[in-house]
């Protein structure tokens, strides 16, 4: 189900999972926020980051973590 966003809402969401594949990464379905969770031993671990579009999340995301890090 699409809940009223744009497929290319949607494709970018599915590009920051294939950029960031330790971190989880969702928009949710009630708020349409966005929200990502660190991987194990990130130094973030333990902070829910939110973002109020994809855009601001991909910002966040750049800040705390390299992409494709393992």
């Amino acid at each position: 189900m699409n809940f009223g966003r744009g497929g290319d809402e949607d494709a970018q969401l599915e590009h920051l999972k294939w950029q960031y594949p330790r971190w989880r990464i969702w928009r949710g379905l009630s708020t349409g926020d966005y929200w990502a969770m660190p991987p194990r031993g990130h130094p973030a671990l333990g902070r829910l980051i939110s973002a109020r579009n994809i855009g601001e999340l991909r910002h966040h995301l750049a800040q705390l973590d390299e992409p494709g890090d393992e």
